[in-house]
């Protein structure tokens, strides 16, 4: 048994390695609210290159970076195309409604994946009695939808559907970084399929906090003015700059071990009586079970689980997410899995 406790429940799980708290001990630091934190302009050059922008910007949260991104895009009253399990709406506190006053049109999706013909069935006509769509939103991977790939021939689809209609196009890329392993599709390409886009730092990267959000030089100016309007104004962040450095250095090719660990646990979990799987590919570091066979509900489930040292996270009423990061092993995953057989038993 692992004399450790096994935390499952989210990617944002790690804690910094020595490595990288070297690097943010050595962090050469100013003041980023006045764009003088030469630590964070290095990590804001690097995110905008990699994903072909112009310009990015350092905020504490994905949280933040979807607010800013909706904000800065739409007027209250509008509309933002999406799916209806994206992050914003599911899982934002109500955030779009309260800071911006726009409203989600959903779109049929399969896993958070939805083609141009349903999205355009989702916009708003011109001029009509109805409120203006201002955005189209996809969110890759999808965290609701298993971890799926947005694939890029879709998102081609998208941004030619979006430049027709003149709609910007975001993407709630937290977890791009999985889909360019997953994928094997350069970060650029991703980037030159949509005006914007966010990326975590905090999650399957190993960072303590922060998200960037990329985009054009005038998206990101306005981007700058909201973050401070939202209390998201940074002084001496180089220090935190310095771990989003190293992760992009050293912690993106590693999420294939992520990956295959994913892939392990749903191997050893699918043949649990009681449980079964909701979706049937692990396209990355996410598992869904739904353990509604088993007579218990996921709080039961679960409790039982953590008292076998490892827990994952409760995604509904008979619904459990495992998710897959850096500070968990093969053999780890291994032994949750063989505890989740007894936790539901």
């Amino acid at each position: 048994m692992s004399s450790r406790f096994i935390d499952l429940r989210s990617d944002t799980a790690p804690c910094p390695t020595p490595a990288m708290r070297e690097a943010m001990l050595r962090a050469e630091v100013g003041d980023d609210l006045l764009g003088e934190d030469p630590t964070v302009n290095a990590l804001l050059e690097r995110a905008a290159g990699l994903f072909g922008k112009e310009a990015a910007l350092f905020v504490p949260s994905g949280t933040q970076a979807n607010q800013i991104a909706i904000k800065a895009y739409t007027q209250p009253g509008e509309e933002v195309v999406a799916d209806s399990k994206c992050h914003p709406f599911r899982s934002e506190a109500g955030a779009p409604s309260v800071i911006s006053g726009i409203q989600f049109a959903f779109v049929q999706a399969d896993r958070g994946v939805f083609s141009r013909r349903e999205a355009q069935a989702a916009l708003r006509p011109a001029g009509g009695l109805g409120p203006h769509t201002a955005l189209l939103w996809v969110e890759n991977t999808h965290n609701a939808g298993g971890g799926q790939v947005f694939p890029l021939e879709r998102m081609e689809e998208l941004r030619s559907l979006s430049r027709e209609r003149g709609i910007p196009l975001h993407m709630d890329g937290a977890r791009i970084f999985n889909a360019v392993v997953a994928s094997g599709i350069a970060p650029g390409e991703w980037g030159g399929r949509c005006d914007s886009l966010s990326f975590c730092l905090s999650k399957g990267l190993g960072c303590p906090v922060g998200s960037v959000l990329i985009g054009s030089r005038a998206f990101i100016a306005k981007a700058h003015r909201i973050r401070k309007i939202l209390g998201g104004g940074w002084r001496q962040a180089g220090i935190l700059a310095a771990a989003g450095l190293y992760a992009l250095e050293h912690n993106v090719e590693r999420l294939a071990e992520d990956h295959a660990n994913a892939q392990r646990f749903a191997e050893l979990t699918a043949g649990i009586p009681g449980v079964r799987h909701v979706f049937p590919t692990t396209p990355t570091n996410i598992v869904f079970l739904d353990v509604a066979e088993s007579g218990r509900t996921a709080e039961e489930v679960n409790a039982r689980l953590t008292e076998r040292g490892a827990a994952l996270s409760v995604f509904g009423a008979t619904t459990l997410r495992a998710v897959t990061h850096l500070d968990v092993s093969r053999r780890e995953v291994e032994e949750a899995a063989r505890s989740l057989a007894e936790a539901a038993a």
